[in-house]
């Protein structure tokens, strides 16, 4: 029977690349890494907790996976954002909604939907 969830894998042809913007530009730390600094690498917050995982699809032989939606959480989105801008993302304007959320929705490399959201 399953007992947890462990990640969520991303194989990408551009994994290098969407390494560094998850690591340099949106700052999500490095849990640990199973193969190099551009295969198999972890990013998460919490040590033992599921992560999220970027693969050389290349190197892994297998297909691109499909797009995915990764939502996180930050205590200021406005001040967030405006760290974000400085990096030199262009993000789109942030929307409050009735269900209790202010938060903001971009693409990474691969157009994986990134949506940051503060809870208000």
């Amino acid at each position: 029977m399953i007992t947890g969830y462990y990640c969520t894998n991303i194989f990408s042809e551009q994994a290098k690349e969407l390494i560094a913007f998850y690591r340099e530009t949106l700052e999500i730390p490095v849990i640990k890494t199973d193969d190099d600094h551009s295969n198999g690498v972890y990013f998460g917050f919490i040590e033992n907790t599921p992560t999220l995982c970027i693969w050389d699809c290349k190197k892994c032989n297998v297909q691109p996976t499909g797009h995915q939606s990764f939502v996180f959480q930050t205590k200021t989105l406005d001040l967030t954002m405006e760290c974000l801008k400085k990096k030199g993302l262009f993000l789109p304007e942030a929307i409050k909604y009735d269900w209790g959320t202010y938060e903001v929705r971009l693409s990474d490399l691969d157009g994986n939907e990134i949506v940051i959201v503060e809870f208000v």
